[in-house]
């Protein structure tokens, strides 16, 4: 091999034409300026489309990110992962870019056009020097409103998708919480896992997914929002973007019915050849809407982590599993509040049992104050150090303007100190009823350590 590298050393590669950003020509009036709130200007486009500018002086970077409400919670589920398969394939050619140029063109701006999919909205975001805005919102313009679905791409991201949803079924966190969430929300969208199932991604062809984005991004449908967080002047990056999104309109929301918890206890098991059994244990919790949500994620700091109420319990004093933990959800429709533990085959049953009285703790009495105030200096200072990030800013405000207010970015400390332990109790008596538990188990058979 040295023999090789060293015989006839390396040609130089040709230089290659000088970078030019493709930029629109096309003049449209400045957006106008809604409302100031909560550091957040908001402006609307000539076609009603919102555009939130939210300054972060002297930010090395601009994000930008254009997100859409509904997509996998509207899906029919048997085309379910309809909404991940566009997203991911938009990004693979346009009209006027093959899939090699978008790579290229995002390497010479210092970023690259991402997409995002959750259970009650999708986007696209890019994250670049301020100096390269322009061109990264035409970029990622253009993969958004005009992308040309190749199919030779749109089987590779298929056979992707098909590979982590395979992957899924062996991982012992995430398959158990999938298990238990069908049961929660059977028939419901909440229900189909947003990547979809084998099925139904084969089932999807290229011409639903040229549909679904014809629909639901470009459609009567849709309802986006183009969010701006960086150094710059406002006005000038919402003209930018105003200037981008043409092909953009707004729509009136669509409902999306909120799911019945089941009325009595459900256990779904898949039995596998492993030497650990999880657990997912799940009960409802508060929506998006709700001021109680807080106090849900105080009680999931109590209990969560090494140093947590159930660590402590059923880890170290009771060596009943390998790790635990819990964690608070609050979706648009629904809220779910849950518990995972892993534990031996043996413990089973002890482990379950003890995880219950765990909860009825939660409802029977209140928790200390000292707990808490940890808890709440955690999460504020927590929320402190992400507002650093401007990819974190942007999300915040994305997920104000999409399910909430826009007041919300300001409060978030207030509502936290807000959280006393007689709230917390009273989330818990509410909600953590034992005979409406939803249990999703992978259980471990056949194998010992």
């Amino acid at each position: 091999m040295l023999e090789l590298l060293a015989r006839d050393g390396s040609a130089p590669l040709p230089p290659g034409a000088p970078y030019e950003p493709v930029l629109s020509l096309r003049q449209p009036p400045r957006p106008r300026l809604e409302t100031d709130e909560a550091g957040v200007r908001v402006y609307r486009s000539e076609t009603g489309v919102p555009i939130l500018v939210r300054p972060k002086p002297g930010a090395p970077l601009v994000h930008v990110g254009v997100f859409m409400l509904g997509g996998p919670s509207e899906e029919d589920e048997a085309l379910g992962g309809l909404t991940t398969l566009m997203v991911r394939t938009s990004q693979k050619g346009t009209v006027g870019r093959t899939a090699l140029q978008i790579a290229e063109e995002g390497e010479m701006l210092g970023g690259s056009v991402n997409g995002s999919v959750g259970g009650d909205s999708f986007g696209w975001t890019i994250s670049v020097p301020g100096r390269h805005t322009a061109a990264a919102v035409e970029l990622l313009a253009d993969v958004m409103q005009h992308p040309s679905f190749p199919e030779d791409h749109l089987e590779t991201e298929r056979a992707v998708a098909l590979a982590d949803v395979v992957a899924v079924r062996d991982d012992m966190f995430r398959y158990p919480m999938r298990l238990a969430s069908q049961a929660a929300f059977r028939g419901h969208p909440y229900g189909v896992p947003v990547s979809g199932t084998e099925e139904s991604l084969r089932r999807i062809t290229r011409d639903a997914v040229q549909s679904w984005h014809s629909r639901r991004v470009l459609g009567t449908g849709a309802r986006p929002v183009v969010v701006l967080v960086g150094d710059g002047d406002p006005d000038d990056v919402a003209a930018l973007a105003a200037r981008a999104f043409p092909q953009l309109g707004q729509a009136a929301p669509t409902q999306l019915p909120t799911p019945e918890w089941p009325r009595d206890a459900q256990t779904v098991v898949e039995q596998r050849e492993k030497a650990q059994t999880a657990l997912a244990l799940l009960f409802p919790g508060p929506p998006r809407s709700d001021i109680d949500r807080f106090a849900a994620a105080m009680i999931a700091s109590v209990a969560s982590g090494l140093g947590g109420r159930f660590f402590d319990e059923l880890r170290d004093k009771r060596s009943l599993c390998y790790t635990v933990t819990a964690f608070n959800s609050a979706r648009r429709a629904a809220g779910i509040f849950g518990a995972y533990i892993a534990t031996s085959p043996d413990k089973e049953g002890v482990a379950r049992d003890g995880l219950l009285v765990e909860f009825q703790r939660l409802r029977d009495e209140p928790v200390d104050e000292e707990e808490l105030r940890r808890a709440q200096t955690y999460a504020i200072g927590v929320h402190a150090i992400q507002q650093q990030s401007g990819g974190a800013v942007l999300s915040d405000v994305v997920d104000a303007w999409l399910f909430g207010r826009l007041r919300d970015l300001d409060e978030y400390g207030a509502n936290i100190r807000a959280v006393t332990a007689e709230r917390m109790q009273r989330v818990a008596q509410r909600y953590f009823d034992p005979a409406r538990r939803v249990e999703g188990i992978v259980r471990g058979v056949g194998k010992t350590v």
